[in-house]
């Protein structure tokens, strides 16, 4: 939501300033403060939405009401802050940029930043059910449970296969027994995936 010169009226949230100087009471004090936009100056004129016409306020606009004046009303704290997208910095020149900031080298900050999100399978290691990594034959585990790890970054809801290839043992997921020890269309849930498998000699 974008605050613009069509926001006029009673448009703050409490709609009051606390007491209107300008507005005494006979016996001492003032009236509460009841402000009322009835019109915004230094807006940005360059753009103008469709679906209000009006055109977005910035930092150093003011608000003009009825029993302050013109321009009494200013903007000390807003809510409309920016944030730098990928697409900012994919869309920015980094000549410029590094001319802003010379202490920074933008291109070699926006490549580490897109590589970032790319994604890609980290990590791939086996262990036993006690969390020691296999590294040796893995047919000496016949009988037993195994543990398959896939470290990944951002493949959530993808679906792979994993392949592990053993001539010499089948592999048995959820109670069947691996087609050509594939696991076929497995979904990526987390970044870290733990893959429960029995090992059973190959007849």
């Amino acid at each position: 939501m974008v605050a613009t010169t069509a926001d006029i009226g009673a448009t703050f949230e409490k709609n009051t300033f606390g007491l209107c100087q300008m507005q005494p009471l006979p016996g001492g004090g003032y009236k509460p403060c009841q402000a009322m936009v009835t019109q915004w100056s230094g807006a940005y004129e360059n753009v103008t939405y469709e679906e209000n016409n009006g055109h977005p306020l910035l930092e150093d606009s003011k608000a003009t009401c009825p029993i302050g004046g013109k321009d009494c009303i200013s903007i000390i704290n807003h809510g409309q802050v920016a944030e730098i997208t990928n697409r900012n910095l994919h869309n920015a020149d980094p000549i410029k940029m590094d001319m802003i900031n010379p202490f920074m080298d933008f291109a070699t900050f926006r490549n580490q930043k897109e590589m970032s999100k790319t994604p890609k399978l980290i990590d791939y290691y086996i262990t036993d059910v006690e969390g020691n990594r296999i590294e040796s034959d893995i047919t000496n585990y016949i009988g037993d449970k195994i543990i398959v790890h896939i470290e990944t970054q951002d493949l959530i809801n993808d679906r792979i296969n994993i392949n592990m290839n053993n001539k010499f043992i089948d592999f048995i997921y959820k109670g069947e027994k691996l087609e050509k020890d594939t696991l076929k269309n497995y979904e990526i849930t987390k970044n870290h995936e733990e893959i429960e498998l029995f090992i059973e000699k190959e007849y």
